[in-house]
């Protein structure tokens, strides 16, 4: 009896500290925690409502635009990119697009945002690596639903 003791012992205790474990850039937590900042904080309307995005700090964080951010009084680091802003040594990768979108990380389609500062024809990618690039990496994925001008989009966001 002891030695079944002993051998359960042996077999699972070192599976009890793997929750804190130091995670790797590609976890679940990671993926969620930028989707929830994007929507929630970085380019949210208010703070009242997150994701309801503000369509000129969506298009601003979408072409890295820091002059239309500063404009539309959007968050400070709406500009900057989205890995350094998040703290993740990997790479990040947000899109917003249509619902009912598949791969929307190879083939997103132009949105056009209106603003009060002009109409805008964005790219609704924000990467910092060439996705088509086969890493071998794994890649986490957190979605948002989230409203732009009234019209329901989902924000992908992906890590690896």
């Amino acid at each position: 009896m002891f030695l079944l003791t002993l051998a359960f012992v042996i077999a699972f205790v070192p599976t009890l500290f793997d929750p804190f474990s130091a995670a790797s850039t590609a976890s679940p937590v990671v993926s969620d925690r930028v989707a929830a900042g994007v929507a929630g904080d970085l380019l949210a309307a208010s703070p009242a409502e997150p994701g309801v995005l503000s369509p000129a700090c969506t298009v601003a964080f979408l072409s890295a635009n820091a002059t239309l951010g500063t404009d539309a009084d959007c968050h400070p680091d709406v500009a900057e990119n989205p890995a350094t802003h998040f703290g993740i040594d990997g790479d990040v990768q947000v899109v917003i697009h249509e619902l009912d979108r598949r791969n929307p990380s190879t083939n997103a389609s132009n949105l056009s945002i209106a603003t009060r500062h002009g109409r805008f024809e964005v790219e609704p990618d924000r990467t910092t690596a060439d996705t088509t690039d086969p890493t071998g990496e794994d890649v986490t994925v957190s979605q948002r639903l989230v409203s732009i001008g009234g019209t329901q989009y989902r924000l992908t966001v992906r890590v690896w």
